[in-house]
């Protein structure tokens, strides 16, 4: 199995900052430190896997969820979310029922294993949250959210307008 990365490793491979960095550049780059963060306090297995998270937090939200529904939501391959479901079953986090009246209708339900594990998540991420909000008055936190917002809404309104000209093809 490989080894997880340090913060020490991290940051000795990092090359210096671009002086052409843009704000977009800057998010992907604290997305792409935060979720390795993520990773290094997880524990080894399936949950490492950022697939098996979203997974995780779908299910926590709406429970019962067919693996095509799941595989739809989440924009996964089907056999990446059978392989994925099948580790998460495995370790005890989610469980498989049939639906009543039809048999050949599974759904995927948490287990109170993988409720726990939701929980103890987001007191790490609550955590992290603390941790990378430090030094930042209620103000500039306001601020960042307000400015962060709008750049994701404009991302959506562009993804939108994406899908909506390939529609009208």
């Amino acid at each position: 199995m490989a080894k997880k990365k340090t913060s020490e490793s991290i940051l000795s491979h990092r090359p210096p900052r671009p002086p052409h960095e843009t704000p977009p550049m800057m998010v992907n780059d604290i997305s792409h430190l935060f979720f390795g963060k993520v990773r290094s306090l997880e524990p080894e297995g399936i949950m490492s896997q950022h697939s098996a998270r979203c997974i995780l937090r779908l299910l926590v939200r709406e429970d019962g969820l067919k693996q095509a529904e799941i595989a739809a939501t989440l924009h996964l391959s089907a056999p990446s979310v059978s392989t994925t479901l099948r580790r998460m079953e495995a370790e005890g986090l989610i469980g498989r029922r049939e639906c009543e009246g039809d048999g050949r209708v599974v759904r995927i339900y948490l287990t109170d294993k993988g409720r726990e594990y939701d929980a103890d998540a987001r007191a790490m991420l609550r955590r992290l949250d603390d941790m990378l909000m430090q030094g930042f008055s209620e103000e500039e936190t306001a601020q960042l959210c307000a400015f962060l917002t709008r750049m994701r809404d404009n991302l959506l309104r562009d993804l939108t307008s994406e899908t909506k000209e390939g529609e009208g093809e």
